[in-house]
């Protein structure tokens, strides 16, 4: 059987539901850190860009509800759909995942010309997963705490409520530093500047697929006795 040029490595589905978490965390970021700084001249630049502090308010709801959307069905189609549970199975780390870390590492360091062989998700995706995944439900629940901030206060102290303002504006920083600039430099400037269309496309070639990810590549083509 002759190989097909490109395989399917995101599902529409998967995209889309990548694009609204892109949607929402973009929304979410520019509307809390205008007013987190909103005493600096770009944060009141970013405050009159969204029309001021009332609207600014409102960007940030819609980027919470679309986040908590997401969430719920990314949650659903996880437990629900085959192709989620098999995809979720995937991202779980394994002790393979450690000896891949060291094994990089060593070549990088030119310790050893070895270089590890990763599956359908090497150690760096399954790691911003699960970075992005605690980081969403942590922002979401302190979120909510906040914007109910009445019901919130009946049954907790000001003090409480304090840490949980804190704690939500340094988590969004820490989520900020994972997907902007971790992920952003990982999966698109670091080999495939300045973007990889995968996100979009949601192919990738098989010959990139060999390369990247040998072992997911001997899975679909059965490796050296595909022929």
């Amino acid at each position: 059987m002759t190989e097909p040029l490109y395989v399917e490595r995101f599902t529409l589905n998967e995209r889309i539901q990548h694009l609204i978490l892109l949607i929402a965390v973009v929304l979410l970021l520019v509307s809390g850190f205008a007013l987190k700084y909103a005493n600096t001249s770009w944060g009141r630049f970013f405050i009159e860009l969204q029309g001021g502090f009332q609207a600014r308010g409102t960007v940030h709801r819609i980027g919470a509800v679309l986040l908590l959307l997401v969430s719920v069905y990314h949650f659903f189609y996880i437990l629900f759909t085959r192709r989620g549970h098999e995809q979720f199975l995937e991202l779980i780390p394994r002790l393979k995942d450690w000896r891949d870390f060291k094994v990089s590492l060593s070549h990088t360091l030119g310790a050893t010309q070895e270089r590890p062989r990763f599956g359908r998700f090497n150690y760096r995706q399954k790691l911003q997963y699960w970075l992005v995944v605690g980081g969403v439900v942590s922002m979401e629940v302190t979120g909510l705490m906040l914007w109910f901030h009445n019901e919130s206060i009946a049954v907790l102290s000001k003090g409480v409520l304090d840490f949980v303002y804190v704690f939500h504006s340094y988590e969004a920083m820490l989520v900020f530093t994972v997907i902007v600039i971790w992920h952003l430099y990982d999966m698109h400037l670091r080999e495939h500047f300045p973007m990889d269309p995968v996100w979009l496309t949601g192919k990738i070639s098989v010959e990139r697929l060999e390369k990247e990810h040998p072992l997911e590549y001997e899975r679909l083509f059965g490796g050296e006795d595909k022929k």
